[in-house]
């Protein structure tokens, strides 16, 4: 999908590396909000970390002077829920390899959240993985349990610098069973259908922005939406040079990337 400037209601936001830095953010957040919204565009958040809750994630844009709405926010723990709902009956049982967030966002969706006898197991980032944790997720999938994964990142960027990431959990998981698991998150095009959905927005009318190309690019690509890759994470044009399929715009970053829209956009008016 080619970036049509004049079509683009709504974006598609990575967080780390786009958005943040950890604790950190990149470029004056509060300006580059301002511009969004006075271009009329919806800040929807598209993040593969299913360890916070959109509330979480709401206070934390707050901290940096951004009004963020949960609605806004899509991860794979909500689309998690979402396809469970689609694919199994009301009282499906869940186990659950990744955080407590994760565990208590289930639980509150209304999901029954158990250790053993599971319909499905979940493999996320869990930064307290322990032996006995993977050895009970290995034994739920070796029992019939259908194995999910949040994401299939393998690193997760931040202030400290490079870490395991939720890939790494689920590639173990996938290692000890013999199993490949479904992925909610980026690249599939789910969290993005969602929000497609919720929003009443077709694929040309989004742009996703991302810092990696084989999660947030392959993502919008996936879902046939136009897209920037930051320079502000993990990616670089090197890095992208053995993809066939080159993102739309490349930036340095979220800022650079809203100016360049704004002016585009006032070119095609």
């Amino acid at each position: 999908m080619a970036l049509q400037a004049s079509k683009i209601k709504a974006l598609f936001l990575d967080l780390d590396g786009v958005v943040w830095h950890g604790a950190s953010p990149i470029g004056d957040l509060a300006a580059t909000f301002r511009k969004i919204y006075a271009l009329n565009l919806l800040p929807l958040v598209g993040t593969n970390n299913a360890t916070q809750t959109p509330e979480a994630y709401c206070e934390k844009f707050a901290s940096f002077g951004v009004e963020m709405k949960p609605e806004y926010i899509f991860s794979p723990a909500i689309g998690s829920a979402e396809r469970f709902r689609e694919e199994f009956p009301s009282n499906v049982r869940i186990h659950v390899l990744g955080s407590d967030a994760l565990r208590d966002y289930l639980r509150g969706a209304g999901f029954a959240v158990v250790d053993e006898n599971a319909d499905v197991v979940l493999a996320s980032l869990d930064k307290r993985l322990t032996y006995d944790k993977l050895a009970a997720a290995q034994r739920e999938v070796l029992n019939g349990a259908k194995f999910y994964a949040t994401n299939l990142d393998n690193v997760l960027l931040t202030e400290a610098g490079i870490r395991p990431g939720g890939g790494a959990v689920v590639a173990a998981l996938s290692s000890c069973t013999g199993v490949a698991p479904i992925v909610i998150g980026k690249p599939e095009p789910y969290m993005i259908q969602i929000a497609m959905r919720k929003f009443g927005l077709i694929a040309e009318e989004i742009l996703v922005i991302g810092d990696r190309y084989d999660t947030d690019i392959l993502g919008g690509l996936n879902a046939g939406c136009a897209s920037v890759l930051v320079l502000s994470g993990v990616d670089n044009p090197q890095t992208i040079a053995k993809y066939d399929r080159a993102p739309d715009w490349i930036c340095a970053d979220l800022g650079a990337a809203i100016d360049r829209l704004g002016i585009e956009k006032g070119e095609s008016a």
